[in-house]
């Protein structure tokens, strides 16, 4: 599959679960606004003729209120048409980002989801986004004190990343890399931490096109391996080690990653490899497997006193799994379990048999 059907594909899967939930999130992050609930079921179906009348309204009154703001959050997620219309009328987005710089919560907040909601549209929607909302979608997002907020524009931002190489050239251009690596290293393991990872692992899809390999080496890999394990955590790391070929990695970002790899698989042998957590698995593994194979014994000795620091019997994990039936993760620990065996065969024959009782599954033998 080429990288603009992978990068579409996500974006339909990124969609489809934003418009499960939006409603939903609209009205949790509301406060205040419970009366409008019996005006949005009457506005479920809004012609294109109704929202280019708003788009009108609002540009020449140079204000939208609580009102328009919901008829046209709703109104864009009802089709790419109602989208089309709204931005074809120059000057309407202008009044939009007006209201998410304004004053008021409760219109900054359905300012922020009509925004999300046009991002729903193709690249060209996305693009025009990116250019009159992109920085401040990027400023309300490091304003840690209004979550709801954040969440939306984060949203928003990963919408219009994984629109296409144009839309992203904007936000590149408006400093988004950068602004991303601070919020990593900022942000705590929350809810908005996971969102922000989704967001770099969209940019790492383009390669090298919107960051550099400087910037993953000495700003990425470090950062995230420093925090504590998430399913996120690992797919982005991965990728990134992936794109600098698991090479040129600092000592102390190697231990960090060393560390972050193991704690993973801590974390999946106390869960006792639920099927939830496989890709997980799969993620750790695949990344110590690399790295053995990248470097000297030294790094073996580095990873198994890991291991023991943590309580982590690699054969524990490998059984764990052969018990629960993922024969695809035992391939990749037989793997992994392999490369470093050899490396320890090689200067450590004292060491010749580490992994005794594996209890190889039938499909294997």
């Amino acid at each position: 599959m080429n990288e603009p059907k992978v990068r579409e594909l996500k974006r339909s899967e990124l969609n489809w679960e934003r418009q499960l939930h939006r409603k939903a999130e609209i009205d949790i992050n509301r406060a205040g606004l419970g009366e409008m609930l019996q005006e949005v079921q009457e506005i479920e179906n809004l012609a294109c003729q109704e929202i280019k009348g708003l788009a009108s309204r609002i540009k020449r009154r140079k204000h939208a209120d609580v009102k328009d703001l919901l008829k046209l959050s709703y109104g864009f997620q009802q089709s790419a048409e109602n989208i089309s219309t709204f931005l074809r009328i120059t000057g309407s987005i202008n009044v939009i980002v007006k209201e998410l710089t304004g004053q008021s919560s409760d219109l900054q907040q359905l300012a922020g989801e009509c925004l999300c909601n046009l991002t729903l549209g193709d690249e060209v929607c996305c693009e025009k986004v990116a250019t009159f909302a992109g920085t401040y979608l990027m400023t309300f997002l490091e304003n840690l004190n209004n979550r709801p907020l954040n969440c939306t524009c984060i949203w928003t931002l990963q919408n219009i990343i994984s629109s296409g190489t144009k839309a992203m050239k904007v936000l590149h251009s408006q400093g988004i890399v950068a602004r991303f690596i601070h919020l990593l290293a900022e942000t705590g393991y929350d809810e908005l931490y996971a969102e922000i990872l989704l967001a770099i692992d969209l940019i790492l899809e383009y390669g090298f096109d919107f960051i550099s390999e400087e910037t993953i080496l000495t700003k990425l890999l470090p950062i995230i391996s420093s925090k504590k394990p998430q399913p996120s955590s690992l797919k982005v790391l991965y990728k990134s080690l992936f794109l600098v070929r698991f090479e040129t990695i600092e000592p102390s970002t190697l231990q960090l990653i060393t560390s972050h790899s193991v704690d993973s698989l801590a974390l999946l042998l106390v869960m006792n490899a639920h099927t939830d957590h496989c890709v997980e698995t799969v993620l750790a593994v695949r990344i110590l497997a690399n790295l053995i194979a990248k470097n000297d014994v030294t790094y073996c000795d580095m990873l198994l006193s890991e291991c023991q620091q943590r309580n982590v019997n690699l054969t524990d994990v490998f059984n764990v799994n052969s018990k629960a039936g993922h024969v695809q993760i035992c391939k990749e620990l037989l793997w992994f379990l392999g490369n470093l065996q050899k490396a320890v065969n090689q200067h450590k024959p004292e060491l010749h048999n580490l992994f005794q009782s594996l209890n190889v599954p039938k499909l294997l033998c």
